[in-house]
């Protein structure tokens, strides 16, 4: 680094030597960073410890309760733990149903269970469903008699536009009038002017 160039750190925290202690290795180190290490290990440590105690407990146990099962034997026994914890959890379940309603939870559902042959069951649809529904249908129907002429609407617009196609007509029939007198006039004039040369 060139001379110099050297930035310092604004508030760069400075640590002085009577805040430093010797580390198990020898080295000096604030006494706060020690003691935060510490903390963090003697939590990791008895974690560790509460762990394996556990381990040791529950191991100690099986050995007791049950001298060298077989792996048949511990399957079969697995199982009907399994069964009797589904059995007491139905009876909660019932127990539940029957409570004192002031003092159960309104918002739990008791009772709805899904099954894989609810899921494919035809449902009823919401309010919304069939009133949306309801509309589509309708409009539908209406648009068939519109197309039909059958609505006031239809026999309006047929009515207004055989009064429209009239007027073509007619402006059509007065346009052709006056072109062919047009035509007619235009001839009569050159016709003059061919007896006027000629003369």
């Amino acid at each position: 680094m060139a001379r110099g160039t050297f930035k310092q750190k604004r508030g760069g925290g400075r640590s002085f030597s009577k805040n430093l202690v010797l580390d198990e290795h020898g080295t000096a180190v604030s006494a706060d960073k020690l003691r935060n290490k510490d903390d963090d290990s003697d939590d990791d440590d008895d974690s560790d410890e509460e762990e394996e105690e556990s381990e040791e407990e529950e191991s100690e146990e099986d050995e007791t309760a049950q001298p060298e099962l077989t792996r048949a034997e511990r399957k079969a026994l697995k199982k009907t733990q399994k069964q009797a914890k589904q059995k007491n959890d139905e009876d909660e379940d019932e127990d539940e149903a029957g409570q004192d309603p002031l003092l159960s939870n309104p918002n739990t559902t008791v009772g709805k269970k899904m099954n894989i042959s609810s899921l494919n069951a035809p449902r009823e649809p919401t309010r919304r469903e069939r009133e949306a529904k309801e509309a589509k249908d309708a409009k539908e129907k209406y648009w068939k008699m519109h197309e039909q002429g059958k609505t006031d609407q239809a026999k309006a617009d047929l009515a207004r536009l055989q009064k429209i196609r009239a007027e073509r007509e007619a402006a059509q029939a007065r346009r052709k009038a006056e072109a062919d007198a047009k035509s007619a006039e235009i001839a009569a004039k050159r016709e003059q002017q061919l007896k006027g040369k000629r003369i």
